[in-house]
C-alpha cells in the first residue's frame, strides 16, 4: 500500500481544536512546477509554538511545501500558486508584505546541513550580522543561547573560533538549526 501524498493530506480546522491559536494557516493551496502539479489543494493549520513533522515519501511535497511558507520558489522560474498561506493572520501574498522581513521570520533547517565556511561562533550570529547587530555581547548572548536550545553548546563551547566545517554530521545539523534559532524566526 502506497502512504499518502503530502498534497493529500488534510488536517482538522483550528476550530475543531480547542483552545489553540493558528499561526500558521494554508488555505487549498496549490502549487506548480512548469505544467507539473506538485501540491494540490493542501489545507492545514499549524498552531503557535508547536512542532510539526511532514513525513512522507522522496517527492511527495514535504520540501516544496516548506519552500513556499517563506517565499523560497519564488526564485525558481515559471511557478505558480493558487490558494493561500497567512501567517500571523496575515498573507504571505499581501502585496505590501517585505520577502525578506518574511524569511527573516520563517526559519528553515534541510536535511542536509549547509554551515557555512566560518567559525561555529559566525555562522550562529551570521543573521544577525547581516541585519547590522555589531554589540558583541548581544552576539555573544545570542549564540550561546542559540547553541543551547539546539543541544550544542555544550559540546562546542570551547571551540566557537573553530572552523564549522570541522563538525560531525549531526553537529553541523544542530548548528544549523542554531543558526535559525538565532535569527528569532
Amino acid at each position: 500500500m502506497n502512504p499518502p501524498s503530502a498534497s493529500r493530506i488534510k488536517v482538522r480546522p483550528s476550530s475543531e481544536r480547542e483552545g489553540r491559536k493558528d499561526y500558521i494557516s494554508i488555505r487549498d493551496y496549490g502549487f506548480w512546477y512548469g505544467q507539473k502539479k506538485a501540491l494540490d489543494a493542501i489545507s492545514l493549520d499549524i498552531p503557535e509554538r508547536q512542532v510539526v513533522a511532514f513525513i512522507g515519501p522522496s517527492g511527495c511535497g514535504k520540501s516544496t511545501l516548506l519552500r513556499n511558507l517563506n517565499r523560497m520558489n519564488d526564485l525558481v522560474d515559471d511557478v505558480r500558486h493558487e490558494g493561500d498561506i497567512t501567517i500571523g493572520g496575515r498573507s504571505i501574498y499581501d502585496a505590501g508584505l517585505e520577502v525578506i522581513s518574511l524569511r527573516r521570520r520563517v526559519g528553515m533547517v534541510f536535511q542536509k546541513s549547509n554551515p557555512f565556511p566560518k567559525s561555529i561562533f559566525e555562522n550562529v550570529v551570521y543573521a544577525l550580522r547581516v541585519v547590522g547587530v555589531r554589540d558583541r555581547a548581544v552576539l555573544d548572548e545570542a549564540c550561546e543561547t542559540s547553541l543551547r536550545k539546539a543541544a550544542l553548546w555544550d559540546e562546542v563551547k570551547d571551540r566557537l573560533d573553530d572552523s564549522a566545517l570541522g563538525l560531525s554530521g549531526g553537529q553541523m545539523q544542530r548548528l544549523c538549526i542554531a543558526r535559525a534559532i538565532a535569527n528569532r524566526p
